[in-house]
């Protein structure tokens, strides 16, 4: 596993997250923050980063266990996860929870998925010590 690229494909999202959030319509901010942007704001977005890490870092573990001798073929493997796993559980939670703007939520983990699908199949250890 090259820590270089997971750290680069975390502070990516990380940048990606903010410009996201960001760019959010009104109804979307008030929906995730529960309407006060005080209430919580803080421990929501540690929350995110821990939780953009830990998926950063899985999905990295994956590929390296995976053990696939193709870029293109981790690569695939990084976005199959991401439509056959994520994808089906949102679904399935929108089924029982009002989310309103689907599409829009959806977005920022396709975004996430695609950064980590361009990068850590292509950048892979240097060193045969970090490979396992």
């Amino acid at each position: 596993m090259n820590v270089k690229a997971v750290l680069l494909v975390y502070v990516l999202q990380l940048i990606a997250g903010v410009i996201w959030y960001s760019a959010a319509p009104a109804e979307v901010t008030q929906q995730l923050e529960g309407g006060s942007l005080s209430d919580g704001l803080n421990g929501s977005m540690i929350g995110f980063a821990i939780a953009l890490f830990v998926y950063t870092y899985f999905t990295a573990w994956l590929l390296v266990k995976a053990n696939i001798g193709s870029s293109f073929g981790m690569m695939l493997i990084v976005i199959m996860s991401w439509l056959f796993v994520v994808l089906p559980n949102f679904f399935f939670t929108s089924l029982f929870l009002d989310f309103s703007h689907m599409g829009y939520l959806l977005s920022f983990g396709l975004i996430s998925c695609l950064i980590a699908a361009f990068i850590l199949p292509f950048w892979r250890a240097s060193r045969t010590i970090f490979k396992g």
